[in-house]
């Protein structure tokens, strides 16, 4: 589960994208690749932006899609072509000024395992590698692509406190 106490020290929200913000598989059709994200993934990105969190997205893989849909959702930054996240991990760290207790991270795969070593919060996906159990405080029970990330991310502002303020606008 996603400890409260954990959960009011996260600045950063860190994702992977393909098998966490997509399904995992992967379309080809010219210019790019065509990848499909889930509508409620963005909109509770957007209510932790509103929150204070900055959110971004860590990938192994480059595509335009990516980056199209961080622009849209107003996303903090996007890291494409990653092939030692860790590294890169370590590179935001210094870049925005935070320290690892202060990240939330999830992954679907086990590239994705150091990163999640290191974070205050590690969730994994309903349909992660099994390997990601080791390391994740939570695995959603929704797929990846299909409504994880707003699980999470829902269950991360309920646990520090700010899902309630942040759904008052919708309760009229």
């Amino acid at each position: 589960m996603i400890s409260a106490e954990k959960a009011r020290l996260i600045k950063a929200i860190i994702l992977d994208i393909d098998g966490v913000l997509t399904d995992g598989r992967v379309g080809y059709g010219a210019p790019d690749l065509i990848k499909f994200f889930h509508y409620r993934d963005g909109h509770w990105l957007k209510l932790a932006l509103r929150a204070g969190i900055m959110v971004g997205l860590l990938s192994g893989r480059e595509s335009a899609a990516n980056r199209e849909r961080a622009t849209e959702l107003g996303l903090t930054f996007v890291r494409e072509n990653i092939h030692d996240k860790l590294e890169e991990f370590e590179k935001l760290l210094k870049e925005y000024d935070l320290k690892p207790e202060e990240c939330f991270y999830m992954g679907d795969d086990v590239i994705d395992m150091p990163v999640m070593s290191r974070v205050g919060i590690a969730v994994a996906v309903a349909d992660a590698v099994p390997e990601l159990d080791e390391v994740a405080a939570y695995r959603t029970h929704t797929p990846g692509g299909h409504g994880a990330v707003c699980e999470a991310v829902r269950l991360l502002l309920q646990a520090r406190g700010d899902l309630d303020s942040l759904l008052e606008r919708y309760r009229r």
